[in-house]
């Protein structure tokens, strides 16, 4: 399913870059949506399957029945899980001050702004017309072919961080990105 929805999240790049070439604004930027908040899906799926399949390993198993009772609870979020697991199973936390940490959380927080934008209760009123309640969409007309792009190469740069703190070496980090996500090594 992690493959699958990377694959998915890297189509939807391609054709956000198409958009961008035949300037089709208004697909890019419905698409460029999709991107971040497939890119943040990507992530918390990763979270699920990658940390039941380590818990199944004797190495991590003294983290099995926490991590399978969130899994079950269906409750658990996806600030939980990447605040807490990570310590739970290697027993070191990801760094979120800073690097694909950080890059994480301002997609996760675009992703959340896209989802659950803000309406006023404000009148527009002109002569003719009324427009009761604005919703605020600056988020949303913000987004570009980069912000696609990012998302995408955010995501991708979180799981790396995520299998440094397993303890794979830089040179590795290529392989086991291909065998989670999909993405050839270069």
């Amino acid at each position: 399913m992690v493959w699958e929805l990377f694959q998915a999240l890297r189509r939807l790049c391609a054709r956000v870059a198409e958009a961008h070439a035949v300037k089709d604004e208004s697909a890019l930027r419905q698409d460029a949506a999709i991107c971040v908040i497939l890119a943040v899906q990507c992530v918390e799926v990763f979270f699920n399957v990658y940390f039941r399949v380590l818990t199944s390993e004797s190495a991590y198993a003294h983290a099995a029945e926490k991590i399978s009772e969130d899994l079950a609870r269906n409750q658990c979020g996806l600030d939980r899980k990447i605040k807490d697991w990570p310590k739970l199973v290697f027993g070191q936390k990801l760094a979120f001050d800073k690097g694909a940490g950080q890059r994480f959380i301002e997609l996760k927080n675009l992703r959340h702004k896209l989802m659950h934008f803000k309406s006023s209760h404000e009148t527009l009123a002109i002569p003719g017309v009324a427009i009761h309640g604005l919703a605020d969409t600056t988020a949303y007309e913000s987004l570009s072919v980069q912000a696609a792009l990012e998302a995408l190469h955010t995501a991708e740069e979180f799981l790396c961080e995520v299998f440094t703190l397993k303890g794979l070496a830089p040179n590795d980090l290529p392989h086991a990105l291909h065998s989670w996500t999909g993405r050839p090594p270069v």
